[in-house]
């Protein structure tokens, strides 16, 4: 059963090592907050795997962290899946402030960011 659905998880797309690996790092932050077993959390734990799968890629990239090393790479996933939700969450909430009030910055506040 686990072949099958690993197999199904790449003909979509996604792989499955950050899947899972983001699933337990989605589980451990469960079980650190000690709350009880909800659609919510379950929903929760969905996302922060989602976000381990297509964030570790990227963030591995601007790690400079080489693609082929699969510790580093199920370890970049499973923290990613710790606090995917939150990362999620906090872009959403930016998004929203932005769309109240959007401003394109000025060429000299992009400038002074380096």
């Amino acid at each position: 059963m686990f072949e099958s659905f690993a197999a199904l998880l790449t003909a979509i797309g996604i792989n499955p090592a950050h899947f899972f690996a983001g699933l337990a790092g989605a589980i451990v932050r469960i079980a650190i907050q000690g709350k009880k077993l909800t659609l919510d959390i379950m929903t929760g734990a969905f996302a922060g795997s989602l976000c381990a799968v297509y964030l570790a890629p990227l963030v591995a990239r601007w790690m400079h962290l080489d693609p082929i090393d699969a510790a580093a790479n199920g370890g970049l996933a499973f923290v990613l899946g710790m606090v995917g939700l939150s990362i999620a969450e906090g872009l959403v909430r930016a998004v929203q402030r932005w769309a109240l009030n959007p401003k394109i910055p000025r060429v000299g506040v992009l400038a002074d960011a380096r």
